[in-house]
């Protein structure tokens, strides 16, 4: 027996009779299954079905959401990134100002350094000419052991390499624009340079130092030496008491520079070869003179000489001797006087063989030492200077000779008064009171 759908149904589907046992076989399927569910659906919840969900609206403000995220995400890169691009170009700046500075400053280090090696190697290149001289070489004082110890240290410093100066092109800021990274870069380059600069700096000092420091020892000992040598050479003059004073004076000048700092660069190995040969030529003069006072055959000229210095008041005289003298010899007294008021003061007087021969032929005696004292008198003029340039004498050496030796007791012909008259009284009073 065959169950039939309702009618209904069947009239609902539309279908043909022939293909209605499919569709009522599906719908009561359906149905089945509904009826299946639905009980389920009670039991398990005990609520009614929900409706839907509406996804439209909440993804569109989550896009929104999403978009500002981003767009806030990319500012405050943005910002970060001109951030560290500006502090990388403000680091920048800073680095190559800060390697410009240190470069000024390095570039005055190599001048000074320089400017000590110059000083340093033209002091030591002086002293050692001075230690090349055979005299130095056998020269076994203190001073000298002193300046050739000196020497050696300061050699090896005058010698040295002068310093660089340093290129400050690295220092320049590049043209153009430059990414942070690559301004962090460079900006650590300067930085190297900077660090590098400033030891350099720093050891150039120091340099500079330590060979002001060997100059400063080298030139106190290179004044030591001239100083000591400069003493003995006055022990000389002081020995040699039968040198002749034109004779001294080189050696007395040699002295003075030997003892002035100021003309410290004049001493060099030349200087001393110069004081050298002075002593040699006073050893020289001493070794005649004292000669000639041992010779019998030079005694009147000794004593005539002796005379003379015992009138002149401390004044330093030498002799020539010839047989003429102004053209005068034989038969004639004749003499002269050169006067010089340097070195302490002092004059060569000349006198001709006939001044020897008279000296004691007991006839022209006394005119032969008033012609001695008229010359003596002319080396007085610088010791009494002032009573000289009274405008008594007006100048004239001559007048003031002859007034000066007839003050010495010497009224007579020989005393000056043949040649060029005899002076007044006034000017022999004033002449006498050169005493």
């Amino acid at each position: 027996m065959t169950d039939l759908p309702p009618r209904d149904a069947v009239a609902n589907t539309g279908a043909n009779p022939g293909d209605a046992s499919h569709e009522t076989a599906t719908e009561t399927e359906a149905e089945a299954g509904s009826r299946d569910a639905a009980p389920a659906i009670v039991a398990n919840t005990g609520e009614a079905a929900q409706p839907p969900a509406q996804p439209n609206g909440d993804r569109g403000a989550l896009i929104v959401v999403v978009a500002a995220s981003v767009v806030a995400l990319l500012m405050v890169l943005g910002g970060s990134f001109w951030a560290w691009s500006a502090l990388s170009q403000s680091r920048y700046n800073a680095a190559s100002i800060a390697l410009q500075t240190q470069l000024g400053a390095e570039a005055v280090a190599v001048h000074a350094y320089d400017a000590r090696l110059a000083d340093m190697n033209s002091l030591a290149l002086r002293i050692a000419s001075v230690t090349a001289r055979p005299e130095f070489t056998a020269d076994t004082s203190a001073e000298a052991g002193a300046l050739r110890q000196d020497l050696g240290v300061a050699q090896p410093l005058a010698t040295a390499p002068a310093a660089t100066s340093p290129d400050s092109a690295d220092a320049l800021p590049a043209a153009g624009y430059r990414p942070a990274w690559q301004l962090l870069g460079d900006s650590e380059h300067l930085e190297a340079l900077t660090r590098q600069s400033q030891q350099t700096t720093a050891q150039l000092s120091s340099k500079t130092t330590d060979a002001k420091s060997a100059e400063d020892t080298l030139t106190a000992a290179e004044a030591a030496y001239f100083s000591a040598t400069a003493t003995t050479a006055e022990q000389l003059i002081a020995t040699d008491t039968l040198s002749n004073r034109s004779v001294q004076v080189p050696l007395i000048h040699l002295i003075d520079q030997a003892r002035n700092p100021s003309m410290s660069l004049s001493r060099d190995g030349a200087f001393l070869g110069s004081i050298v040969d002075a002593e040699a030529q006073v050893r020289a003069s001493q070794a005649t003179n004292q000669a000639h006072q041992n010779d019998p055959a030079w005694s009147v000229r000794r004593e005539i000489e002796a005379y003379a210095r015992s009138l002149s008041n401390g004044i330093a005289l030498e002799f020539v001797w010839a047989p003429e003298v102004s053209g005068l010899g034989s038969g004639w007294l004749s003499g002269t006087a050169q006067t010089f008021d340097t070195d302490g003061g002092y004059a060569i007087i000349s006198l001709n063989y006939s001044v020897e021969d008279a000296w004691t032929d007991g006839l022209n005696e006394t005119d032969d030492h008033a012609l001695v004292a008229h010359e003596v008198g002319h080396t007085q003029i610088y010791r009494c200077a002032k009573l000289f340039n009274d405008p008594a004498f007006a100048g004239n050496q001559e007048t003031w000779a002859t007034a000066w030796s007839i003050s010495q007791g010497f009224d007579v012909e020989g005393s000056g008064i043949q040649a060029y008259g005899r002076p007044t009284d006034a000017q022999i009073a004033l002449a006498a009171q050169c005493r």
